[in-house]
């Protein structure tokens, strides 16, 4: 294993020790708390329990994007868009017509999320330029200190930090995740965000308010403005698909 290998380990345990003792001192409620505190074995097996749980899941993930040929991304998207527009464009029955509307809405901004998050990780993981912009310009691990030359030597390990961390975020925060594209891929796009955050704006409404808005005014949806929403985020796709194509390192 090499240096930057083990180095990665260093820095993967020594975050991991301090967010444990973190995660017990909150479940204490008691900020001073340390190993000595009552309780606090009990909470350590069970971090490390959860966390071993976590760690599966996470290898699992790397496995899984550096396997993947980034068509797939873009093929099972256009083939969501279609199933979604096909269940718009059919008879729907009256009585569940507001809950289908917005399943619907819903489906196509996690349509959307599920490429932007898969093809981010799966464009990072093996792809040493990448690695390298995301220890460096993503705040969360740019305050980490990687070293250069340690990201360059590293056998894995690096890449499931930086993994971790692109998994945390939420990717229908359009605004935001093509900030994180620019950071990690070097991408600058040209495309009008606006709609599509006015669209994510309203699966927010959907998923946390029922349907209604911050004023409390309920969301209505129609087959055009579904329409639309499902267009627009075809749109948006397939223009990053195209544009990713053509994007150098």
């Amino acid at each position: 294993m090499g240096t930057g290998s083990n180095w990665a380990v260093e820095v993967a345990e020594e975050n991991y020790n301090e967010a444990k003792s973190d995660w017990i001192q909150n479940a204490l409620n008691d900020p001073e708390a340390d190993e000595n505190t009552e309780g606090w074995f009990d909470l350590s097996e069970r971090y490390d329990e959860e966390a071993n749980n976590y760690s599966d899941y996470l290898e699992a993930e790397y496995e899984w994007h550096s396997s993947q040929d980034h068509s797939n991304f873009i093929i099972e998207f256009n083939r969501t868009i279609d199933e979604i527009r096909r269940i718009l464009s059919s008879t729907i029955d009256q009585t569940v017509m507001n809950t289908i509307y917005k399943m619907i809405h819903i489906h196509a901004v996690t349509a959307m999320e599920t490429y932007l998050g898969d093809s981010l990780k799966s464009a990072v993981i093996g792809n040493k330029i990448y690695i390298a912009n995301a220890a460096r310009n993503l705040e969360e691990l740019s305050k980490k200190n990687f070293k250069l030359s340690e990201i360059l030597s590293y056998e894995g390990d690096v890449e499931k930090i930086v993994l971790e961390q692109l998994g945390k975020y939420l990717y229908h925060d359009v605004s935001k995740v093509m900030k994180i594209y620019k950071a990690t891929l070097g991408f600058s796009y040209t495309y009008d965000l606006k709609y599509l955050i006015e669209i994510t704006t309203v699966r927010h409404d959907l998923v946390h308010r029922n349907g209604k808005n911050n004023e409390g005014v309920r969301v209505n949806l129609n087959p055009f403005d579904l329409k639309n929403a499902i267009d627009e985020v075809d749109k948006f796709i397939n223009y990053l698909e195209i544009s990713l194509q053509n994007h150098q390192p």
